[in-house]
This record gives structure tokens, C-alpha cells and sequence, in this order.
């Protein structure tokens, strides 16, 4: 007769796997050293939704905060203590607080390779976690609210050269120029690009070829001009797939042609495999005839050399 008691781990680990991990403490923890020795084994990600979901969840997070290497907080409450977590690869806070983002500055989180942080406090120099002494070893993934304020500052800013894919919810050109000079490894790019405040000169880096980005997606939003866009594919010499959203209000229709945007991108992205643009007719007030899709057809047939991935939409909502 066999007994549950000699179950190998990989099956006790396997029955685990079906339980909600708030539901397997309560039921298992405790019986003896050997569950509790493979419950302790099991690495947690946690979703919090609401004070319920945190209120529900608040007994084990504080007992068993070393174990958790994933924590998703989707919404907004001030006293849940990120600090304890110090074992966390991937961290999403959709609205961070000041304490919060001084805890991941101060190396509470060493591990951490995944961090999204959607909404916080404009006061907070969010680019020291990428560019300065206290920036995180084993980041690979980052997603900021902006970095347009932390470059202003004219200090000492340290390359990260761990960093692969980095999303902003805007920024603009300057940022973007630094972002290349101070990322040397970054491979995926994502977001809205916005005009530069009328104070402000546009700066130049002329030596920069950035080598290793190679997926650029762009959300053109704000009346941002085609040049802008020109200037940042002359630093990306290695782009291979481009996504381009047009959502701006009450464009012209002097001040946008489809196919001087596709010269464009075929004479700065000489090295791309799949170009992908959305524009919406709605918000731009632009009317987009059979001879513009016809023209820039035409251009991409005339210049294209290699297999090339296109497609061209037009749509009423975007998303």
C-alpha cells in the first residue's frame, strides 16, 4: 500500500500547481517538515487588484515575503511596503509612491530584472535607477512614466548596459538622443514622441550610431513634425521593424504626405524588414485618396531589395 506521505516532490509540486497560492498555504502549511519544506521551495507572483485582494492576501505577504519574485500592484494604496521584497525579479506598480520608488532606488530590490512603473510623482528622478551609481545591476526590462526632466539637469549620468527593451510614455527628440548615447544595448524602443518645449533647442549628437536597436515602435500624438522622426532613424542604423501610429488632432493636409513619410523611412532605415503604420482619419482630419496608397505602393516596390514586411491601415478608433 502506497501512502499521499511518499509522493515524490516533483508530484507534490505538480499537485501545487493546481492550488491558488493563498488557498495552498492556508491548506498545507504546517503539517509537517517535508511540505512544508517543498511549499517554502515554490516561488510566488502576486496580483493585487484592490484593498480586498491586498487585505486577503496581507497575512502571508508579511510571513513569506522572500519568496514572492513577482508582485503586480494595479491600483493605488500607500501602505503596502515593497521593501520586504528583496528576492523580486519583475515589479509593475501602476501608481507608485514616493516611498516606493525610494525603495528601489536605494537596492532593496537587487535582483530586479523586469520593472514597470506607469504613474508617479513628477518629483521623482525616476532615469537614477538606469543612469547613476544607484541604478539596478540585472535590468533588462523597464517601462517609465518619462525621462524629458531628468536630462535637464546637466549631471553625471553612467551608461546601462544591461538594459534591453525600455517603453516611456512620451518623450522627445533630446530624450530620445540621450537615451541611444547612455543605453548602448537596447534593443526595443516604445513611445510617444512629443514636441520639444519652445525654450528648448533641439541638441545634436552626430557620433552617435546606435548598433543594436532594432524595434521601434512611435506614437505620433502631438503635432510633432515628420523631421523629428527623420532625425531619430539617422541614429538607428540597424532598424529592422518599425511601428508607427499617427494620432494627431486636426492635422493638415499641407503638413502631411504619406509619401514623403515613406521616403523617409526608406532612406534612413536602409536595413528595415517590417514596417507597420496606423493612421487615424478621425482625429487627423486627413483623407487619404487611392493615388497616396498608390504612390507609396509604388515607392516601396521601386525600392525595396529585400523581402520587406509592410502594412498600411487606416482606422476610425484607434486604441
Amino acid at each position: 500500500m502506497t501512502f499521499i506521505e511518499e509522493l515524490p516532490d516533483e508530484l507534490w509540486l505538480k499537485i501545487f500547481s493546481y492550488f491558488p497560492w493563498l488557498d495552498l498555504f492556508h491548506y498545507f502549511s504546517g503539517l509537517n517538515q517535508r511540505i512544508e519544506a517543498i511549499l517554502h521551495s515554490k516561488r510566488l507572483k502576486i496580483k493585487l487588484k484592490s484593498n480586498l485582494s491586498y487585505e486577503k492576501s496581507k497575512i502571508l505577504i508579511d510571513a513569506l515575503p522572500e519568496y514572492v519574485i513577482g508582485l503586480y500592484i494595479d491600483y493605488y494604496n500607500q501602505n503596502i511596503d515593497i521593501s520586504s521584497f528583496k528576492n523580486l525579479l519583475s515589479l509593475h506598480l501602476s501608481h507608485a509612491t514616493d516611498k516606493q520608488i525610494e525603495d528601489i532606488k536605494s537596492h532593496y530590490l537587487e535582483y530586479l530584472n523586469q520593472l514597470d512603473i506607469v504613474v508617479c510623482s513628477t518629483n521623482n528622478q525616476l532615469g537614477d535607477i538606469l543612469f547613476s551609481e544607484k541604478q539596478l545591476n540585472y535590468l533588462t526590462t523597464c517601462w517609465l512614466p518619462n525621462l524629458d526632466f531628468y536630462f535637464d539637469d546637466k549631471k553625471f549620468y553612467q551608461p546601462c548596459f544591461t538594459l534591453r527593451s525600455l517603453r516611456l510614455n512620451y518623450c522627445h527628440i533630446n530624450t530620445f538622443l540621450n537615451i541611444l548615447y547612455y543605453l548602448p544595448n537596447l534593443i526595443s524602443f516604445e513611445s510617444a514622441l512629443v514636441c520639444l518645449p519652445s525654450s528648448n533647442q533641439s541638441i545634436s549628437f552626430p557620433l552617435i550610431k546606435h548598433l543594436c536597436l532594432i524595434h521601434l515602435k512611435i506614437l505620433l500624438r502631438t503635432n510633432v513634425p515628420l523631421f523629428d522622426l527623420e532625425s531619430m532613424l539617422i541614429h538607428i542604423s540597424c532598424l529592422e521593424q518599425l511601428h508607427l501610429t499617427i494620432d494627431r488632432f486636426n492635422i493638415s493636409q499641407k503638413d502631411f504626405k504619406l509619401v514623403e513619410l515613406t521616403n523617409i523611412i526608406q532612406n534612413q532605415a536602409l536595413n528595415l524588414k517590417k514596417f507597420h503604420i496606423k493612421i487615424n482619419l478621425l482625429s487627423t482630419n486627413l483623407k487619404m485618396n487611392h493615388d497616396d496608397w498608390k504612390k507609396t505602393i509604388s515607392l516601396y516596390a521601386q525600392k525595396n531589395i529585400h523581402p520587406f514586411e509592410t502594412s498600411i491601415a487606416t482606422q476610425s478608433d484607434l486604441y
